[in-house]
């Protein structure tokens, strides 16, 4: 590969980096000022990225995003890099802790465990329980406003499957304005009497949250150590996260 090349497709990248990490799409003009260079070099750059698939142009506004073949190829590589390095995580988490942990998505209107490190032997992947009562609830729906809440919940009908389960929507939304402060969500014995679960959500390089960590035990021994625990679930969902290409 000759010089000339290895130029080009690093300007190249240098563009499609910069769209990416936009929040919105993006003239010629505003992606050159911000990469501070020549708006003709990146106006054929972005040219050769949208005929090459990679990046889509608003017939109106002539602004630049990603295309939707990079956003679904994106996805994907995140989902099986999670698959990859999810276990790795659990397995630290476990070893950190002393209990079981796990990573669960929504599905529906409930939380599954889609990868689980237990040390009893006893699977819950594929199981499916309320979020409102979840062990994971709270960070799956992490960053829901209130209306986003009534809409989720909007044909749930709360029954209490533990005796600390939220009574309804405002109880939840308390319960994830405190979580959030905490950095982590702390989940007593709503799912069922007695179990302890300490979460925090896992996102994507799109800042979307795509599961949540959690660890479970019983609560007369856990509960003690909430905050320990808390810090360390906080930091492994973290570096998952930056794994999946999530920047803050």
């Amino acid at each position: 590969m000759s010089a000339g090349t290895v130029k080009s497709l690093s300007r190249g990248l240098d563009v499609l980096l910069a769209v990416a990490a936009l929040e919105e799409a993006a003239t010629a003009t505003e992606i050159a000022e911000r990469l501070g260079r020549n708006r003709v070099q990146v106006a054929r750059s972005l040219h050769s990225l949208e005929a090459a698939g990679l990046l889509a142009r608003d017939s109106l506004t002539r602004a630049y995003g990603l295309s939707w073949r990079l956003r679904t190829h994106a996805v994907l590589a995140a989902r099986s890099r999670l698959m990859v390095e999810g276990p790795r995580i659990l397995r630290e988490a476990v070893e950190a802790t002393g209990v079981s942990a796990f990573l669960a998505e929504v599905r529906g209107d409930g939380a599954v465990a889609i990868l689980e490190d237990v040390p009893s032997g006893l699977s819950w992947v594929g199981r499916s329980y309320p979020l409102y009562c979840d062990d994971a609830g709270q960070a799956l729906l992490w960053d829901c406003t209130r209306e986003e809440l009534e809409t989720v919940f909007a044909g749930t009908e709360f029954i209490a499957h533990g005796p600390q389960a939220p009574g309804g929507v405002a109880e939840f939304a308390a319960r994830l304005r405190a979580a959030r402060l905490r950095g982590y969500a702390v989940v007593d014995s709503e799912s069922q009497p007695g179990v302890f679960a300490v979460a925090a959500p896992v996102k994507d390089f799109s800042g979307q949250i795509v599961c949540a960590l959690h660890t479970q035990g019983p609560s007369d021994r856990l509960a003690p150590l909430a905050e320990q625990h808390g810090e360390i679930v906080r930091g492994l969902a973290d570096r998952l996260s930056a794994l999946l290409g999530w920047r803050p």
